[in-house]
C-alpha cells in the first residue's frame, strides 16, 4: 500500500483544490458583477480548478500505467 502513497497524495490535492475551487466561486462571481471589482479571484478559482483536473489526469494515467507494468511481472 505504500507504492501507491504518491496516488492518494494527487487524490487529496485534486479534491482539495477542487473545493477550494467550488466555495468561494459563487461568492465572487456575485461580488464581482455587484461590485464591479476586477477579476482576479476569479484567476485564482480557475487555476486551482486546473491544479485539480491536472492531478485527476495525473492520477488516471499513472494508475494505468502502473496496472501494465504489473500485468508484465505476472
Amino acid at each position: 500500500m505504500i507504492d501507491y502513497l504518491w496516488l492518494f497524495v494527487l487524490g487529496g490535492m485534486a479534491i482539495l483544490s477542487l473545493l477550494f475551487f467550488l466555495v468561494p466561486l459563487s461568492r465572487d462571481a456575485f461580488l464581482i458583477k455587484k461590485l464591479r471589482k476586477k477579476k482576479q479571484s476569479l484567476v485564482l478559482n480557475f487555476s486551482l480548478l486546473f491544479i485539480s483536473l491536472t492531478s485527476l489526469g495525473l492520477i488516471a494515467y499513472l494508475f494505468v500505467l502502473i496496472r501494465d507494468q504489473i500485468e508484465l511481472l505476472q
